[in-house]
């Protein structure tokens, strides 16, 4: 069944109308009809059965006739502060690691970023924040990523990180701790994940890191592209952890 995000007050009383984009999407793409039935979730990691009763280019309606928990989402909550690259690499990096199970993106400028304006990435938000949608919906997710402003990387010195939070900085000039070991020894329900842009991070950002809480950690001897790094990243952690 295909698979929908609404917001919460799109349901109303066991009834669930639609978005007029999400509509135009069922009636027009997909070319669905009275009587067919789909899968809505509210991000709150419930998902509702939908039986659909009115189908228009404008206005679709349906019934929840059934819910349960999502089976989507991990145990384990993957934050992924990733340097901004340009706009092919950085919105895959989104889609996969959302499919991956990663639950908050915060893109980071670094000394060594392509992009190091701001105002470069303030009108692509809304394109991101509908591939990481589209991404959870084809990935069945219980809820939808979020999407956090950019962060310039020497705040993150300012934000520590919650008490039983892991954090973790990938450096590629970290010779002595890989990501296995740091994991067999350190579990939490929380991760905090920081890759750096192509050039790497600095060793002064990579101090910075350790400061504010951070443990840098290998990937192993072979150098990864950023966007590799960041989806083998996400999905290590996730399977070590759950």
């Amino acid at each position: 069944m295909h698979r929908f995000f609404v917001p919460p007050e799109a349901i109303q009383n066991g009834v669930v109308t639609f978005p007029e984009n999400i509509a135009r999407q069922i009636s027009k793409v997909l070319r669905l009809q009275n009587g067919n039935r789909v899968i809505v979730l509210d991000g709150s990691t419930m998902e509702f059965q939908v039986k659909l009763e009115e189908v228009s280019t404008s206005l679709v309606k349906g019934y929840i006739i059934d819910q349960k928990l999502s089976s989507g989402e991990p145990s384990t909550k993957v934050h992924l502060y990733i340097a901004l690259t340009q706009r092919e690499k950085f919105e895959w990096i989104l889609q996969k690691c959302t499919e991956v199970g990663v639950v908050s993106f915060t893109p980071v400028i670094t000394s060594r970023c392509l992009i190091q304006n701001t105002a470069e990435v303030e009108g692509k938000y809304s394109r991101w924040k509908n591939i990481i949608r589209e991404a959870a919906e084809q990935s069945h997710r219980g809820v939808v990523p979020t999407l956090n402003p950019v962060l310039e990387f020497g705040i993150i010195q300012k934000n520590p990180l919650n008490p039983g939070t892991l954090g973790l900085v990938f450096w590629e000039e970290e010779r002595d701790f890989g990501l296995k070991k740091i994991l067999t020894s350190n579990k939490g329900s929380e991760v905090n994940l920081i890759v750096g842009p192509e050039g790497g991070l600095s060793v002064g950002e990579a101090e910075l890191a350790k400061k504010a809480g951070y443990e840098s950690v290998s990937l192993g001897d072979r150098i990864l592209r950023m966007e590799t790094a960041a989806v083998v990243a996400a999905a290590l952690v996730l399977y070590e952890l759950g």
